[in-house]
């Protein structure tokens, strides 16, 4: 039998000299990712490390092998790449200095989060920590390996959908496992058919816990936010999350589930909500689920299905489909009369005596109802007649108002401005009380950070607007923010903008030394030092090779004024090429020899030169 080696896509055994896994297809030439784990890396002396499976801006998780035991596992690393990288070559971990402490801190939440789900071993319906330690300057935690597949893959081959049967048999032991989670102080903030797996025997266990500021928005990570399963108040870093953030979750699993439709998520519902209940996407649904799971997707928390408990109660209790009915409640007097007035009594079930009045109260009442009865016909009559009149007067006033004496003008046109309507209860548009908006955010730390960066991060999806004015700094590098509007922590409305001073670099420099570098070289030195207002003038200088800078408009050295007027200028080699000499005359030997100059010895010429004799034969 021949030897066998380890496939780092599905951590099976296949022959040593397959380069093409059987089992999963995986090549062993596949390219990787430098930012995560090479396949093949040995972490703790015991697991070895396989392909990426996701990652997140918390960590990654990698398919694993436990040496000890034999068996796959789930490896997580604490990797957040906003605040680290990978060294190259190597596992470690290298932490941007600047943001160390967010790292510790987070990496700190990671391991509390990590350490409770530990503890909980003996949920069988959740993926629990099994091994936790620190190696490469990070955090690792091991898990089991599920297999089974994802819900959202499971429902893909059912038709898309399940009966209410069929979720009502599968999701009571989901829904234990749930509360013990809560019980522990445990938030998941992501359930959703992406983090739900359902086992080869039919369970459904819960995966994919992070730390809570994966899973909100505007936070010191980017969000991992699953739209259509989150809670609204995830979208807000400011609003309270509790364990109504994961009924929601749960509710709208069943709603996707039962209906085959994902929900709509959170923030367009809040614009529009428009979300049809599941009855009306599928009868069969009983009434009294389909109100549960849409009083579980309340969009304000406090209307909302508090504890998994309570969502459990109202789901499997039986109810009717009719909806319940209201409580009877005694009328009072002012309804009964006006129901006797709507609805008279029948004729045969009147009483033929008199009205009678019980009490000396009632018939006081009665007969100041009958004296108003008789004089208010004269009073309305009285009143339309001394209106008529009253128009006629006006008109005639009209009419013959260019002959009325001037006094008597007065009179009338003061009369005439007086409206015919009080105007004390009158509003108008500039004395409205504007009521400022709610506020639904906290505000960012934003000193000391890149100012393009944040503005692009922070406006993406509409959050927060930034506002740019630029002043020197000698705390601050070009480019930071040294001063923003509202402090850290002010509340404000999502959608608001705040100006802020952002650093132009400090208000002088020293003139850096330019020696055997070329103008682009320098002139980078100096945008570097923050000063970009320079120019440039090409020289002539044969001491220095093209493009090199030869001297500055000031002293190397000495304190330049950024804050002035004045304009650094530099001046940098620009030598013309030597123009071309005339073809050379070629030279003889002895020219060549004595440097093109005529020896000094008298050569006779070539005819005087007589052979030498020839020799006599012997």
């Amino acid at each position: 039998m021949g030897e066998k080696r380890m496939c780092y896509g599905c951590m099976e055994r296949i022959p040593e000299e397959s380069t093409v896994c059987p089992i999963c297809g995986y090549h062993e030439s596949t390219p990787t990712d430098r930012n995560y784990l090479t396949p093949g890396t040995l972490l703790n002396n015991r697991y070895i490390v396989g392909i990426l499976l996701n990652h997140n801006s918390e960590g990654a998780t990698y398919i694993g092998y436990n040496q000890s035991i034999n068996c796959k596992v789930l490896i997580r690393e604490y990797m957040p790449t906003v605040f680290c990288s990978r060294v190259r070559g190597k596992a470690t971990i290298s932490v941007n200095p600047q943001q160390l402490v967010q790292y510790k801190a987070l990496m700190a939440d990671f391991t509390e989060l990590n350490k409770n789900l530990a503890q909980m071993r003996s949920a069988a319906l959740i993926n629990p920590t099994l091994d936790l330690f620190s190696e490469n300057n990070t955090t690792y935690a091991i898990s089991e390996y599920i297999e089974g597949v994802k819900l959202v893959d499971y429902l893909k081959d059912n038709a898309g959908e399940l009966t209410w049967n069929q979720v009502s048999t599968m999701f009571p032991p989901f829904f234990t496992t749930l509360s013990l989670v809560h019980n522990n102080n445990i938030i998941h903030r992501a359930i959703s058919p992406e983090t739900i797996y359902v086992t080869e025997k039919g369970e459904m266990k819960l995966c994919g816990f992070c730390i809570p500021t994966v899973r909100t928005v505007h936070t010191d990570l980017p969000c991992e936010m699953f739209h259509g399963y989150a809670a609204p108040e995830q979208y807000s870093p400011s609003t309270r999350q509790g364990t109504w953030t994961d009924v929601y979750g749960i509710c709208a699993v069943l709603y996707r589930i039962l209906t085959g439709c994902k929900p709509t998520d959170a923030p367009s519902r809040m614009q529009n909500d428009n979300l049809c209940a599941p009855h009306e996407m599928n009868p069969n649904i009983p009434k009294h689920v389909s109100r549960v799971i849409m009083k579980g997707m309340s969009l304000f928390s406090e209307d909302r299905i508090q504890t998994v408990t309570e969502l459990v109660t109202q789901l499997f209790e039986q109810e009717n489909d009719a909806a319940p009915k209201p409580v009877p409640q005694e009328p009072t007097r002012r309804q009964q009369q006006s129901k006797q007035q709507r609805h008279p009594e029948p004729e045969h079930r009147r009483s033929p005596q008199k009205e009678t009045f019980h009490t000396r109260e009632d018939y006081v009442v009665q007969s100041h109802e009958n004296v108003i009865d008789r004089i208010k016909i004269p009073i309305i009559i009285t009143v339309l007649l001394v209106c008529v009149v009253l128009v006629i007067i006006i008109v005639a006033i009209n009419l013959f108002g260019m002959n009325t004496l001037p006094a008597e003008q007065s009179q009338i046109e003061t009369v005439m401005t007086q409206p015919p309507y009080e105007t004390n209860n009158i509003v108008l548009e500039s004395e409205v009380e504007t009521t400022e908006p709610t506020a639904d955010s906290q505000m960012p730390d934003l000193v000391g950070k890149n100012y393009e960066t944040k503005k692009e991060l922070l406006e993406q999806d509409g959050w927060l607007y930034l506002e740019a004015e630029y002043d020197f700094s000698d705390e601050y590098k070009a480019g930071l923010i040294i001063e923003q509007e509202l402090a850290p922590g002010t509340p404000f409305q999502s959608g608001t903008t705040v100006k802020v001073v952002v650093s132009k670099g400090p208000s002088s420099i020293v003139l850096p030394d330019f020696e055997g570098l070329t103008l682009s070289e320098y002139e980078a030195k100096l945008d570097e030092l923050g000063l970009t207002a320079h120019n440039s003038e090409a020289v002539v200088n044969y001491d220095y090779k093209n493009g090199y800078v030869v001297s500055l408009s000031h002293e190397v050295g000495e304190k330049f004024d950024m804050t002035g007027s004045e304009t650094l200028k530099i001046y940098y080699a620009n030598n013309p090429e030597p123009t071309s000499s005339p073809e050379p005359i070629n030279t003889t030997p002895a020219e060549e020899s004595y440097g093109g100059e005529e020896p000094n010895v008298d050569i006779p010429p070539e005819e005087s030169i007589e052979p030498p004799p020839a020799p006599m034969p012997e």
